[in-house]
């Protein structure tokens, strides 16, 4: 394979979206680690609580496949460095809200400029990394989303005691516009890699309508809406199982909630480097990403135990396996679709398979709490346990059709994937 260097300014880049997205799940969780202290300040309700989060997640789903087109049309650049100033300006009015109306206006810009940031950084790694390396660097950006979450409580709490409520909104605020402004000078003169340089590639975005006549595309939408509900759950429900069933108090649950994310990142980044290993060396990268797949969905039927665990050490290993296997797939997906895709089309396709996944995260968790509460755990945990085996087999029966199956082109003809 023909020997190349990866561009400094790619790993810059790459340590740039590691500070957005973690500033992405810190501010989209300052709202609930303050909810005690809102509900003094401005006199907030359960009621309002619950319109708050509605109008942080409706704007969220739709946006997340505006905010694709968006970066598939006007480049990463431009729509990335919008996409952090404007939900840092949002957090920053979240701040200086006088009432609920007001916080409910910052919440809902929050939730329309935030799910951008994915479909862009689906657009940066496909630009800026080679495919022989891109699952490494890939692998060293997802802790960003778990380190905001581990980071959040400690965080806004201690803003929340030096300044005020309002502080805890504005400062992370302010550190996300100088993020923007650093974005905007670093993101130029992308790279061209030897190993991408033979790839056919449409210079214009496809048609939304040529991209849902494409096959592959429903699969990939099939396969994201049957195992993100997993890690939505495990991030909604785990905090409570752990203080209801095992009896945690608030200040153990900070000692231990970590670990199952923690764990993940570290499978994240092993896995990394083995799919590069053997991407490196010939093998076709859609296969190397399905039999990953396959072997993580393997370890998924373990979540079905988590009921009978005897001690807190067994349902941390059991909670920790049940994370290896999400994260693995959420950042194997993103790899898909990078070597099935057109790169003028990845961001439309990264934002179509967000919406729908968090619509299924969403739907799962409306549903899961009369479920819980008539029948227990047992048969969510029963459920989860099936998922990713049912992806899994969905997506080795196509294995051929991913690698040789034409894509749409901007101008309606086909190209080879």
């Amino acid at each position: 394979m023909t020997p190349f260097r990866v561009p400094t300014r790619s790993w810059i880049l790459l340590a740039l979206l590691f500070a957005v997205g973690l500033l992405n799940y810190l501010d989209r969780q300052t709202l609930s680690i303050l909810k005690g202290t809102l509900r003094e300040a401005l006199g907030m309700t359960d009621t309002n609580y619950s319109w708050l989060i509605g109008a942080f997640m409706a704007p969220y789903i739709v946006f997340y496949v505006v905010s694709g087109r968006l970066v598939d049309r006007f480049g990463t650049r431009l729509s990335l460095g919008v996409f952090v100033g404007v939900w840092s300006l949002a957090n920053m009015a979240c701040g200086a809200a006088g009432g609920i109306g007001a916080l409910a206006a910052g919440r809902m810009l929050l939730g329309a400029a935030e799910p951008g940031a994915f479909p862009a950084i689906q657009r940066v790694m496909m630009t800026w990394f080679p495919v022989e390396r891109r699952a490494f660097a890939w692998s060293l950006l997802s802790p960003c989303t778990t380190l905001g979450a581990i980071i959040a409580p400690p965080l806004i709490a201690w803003l929340t005691g030096h300044w005020n409520w309002r502080g805890a909104f504005i400062i992370p605020g302010a550190i996300g516009l100088f993020v923007a402004a650093a974005w905007w000078m670093a993101d130029k003169n992308p790279p061209v890699f030897p190993s991408e340089a033979a790839r056919p590639e449409p210079e214009k975005p496809a048609p939304m309508r040529e991209i849902l006549r494409d096959r592959r595309v429903w699969l990939l939408l099939a396969v994201r809406a049957i195992t993100d509900p997993v890690w939505y759950f495990l991030l909604f429900w785990l905090p409570g199982y752990l203080q209801e069933r095992m009896g945690l108090t608030l200040q153990e649950l900070g000692w231990v909630a970590w670990i199952p994310s923690f764990a993940a990142s570290a499978a994240v980044m092993a896995t990394g480097r083995a799919t590069d290993f053997f991407v490196g060396r010939g093998r076709r990268p859609v296969r190397v990403r399905v039999t990953m797949f396959v072997i993580a969905a393997c370890f998924a039927p373990v979540g079905v135990l988590t009921t009978f665990a005897p001690s807190l050490f067994w349902v941390l290993a059991v909670f920790s396996v049940m994370s290896i296997v999400c994260q693995i797939w959420f950042f194997g997906q993103s790899l898909l679709v990078a070597d099935v895709f057109p790169k003028t089309s990845a961001a439309t396709m990264a934002g179509l398979l967000g919406a729908v996944g968090a619509t299924g995260g969403l739907i799962l968790n409306v549903l899961a709490g009369p479920v819980i509460e008539r029948f227990g755990y047992l048969v969510v945990f029963s459920t989860l346990a099936v998922l990713h085996p049912l992806a899994a087999a969905l997506l080795f029966r196509n294995t051929r059709r991913l690698e040789g199956a034409p894509a749409p082109a901007a101008d309606g003809k086909e190209i080879t994937a």
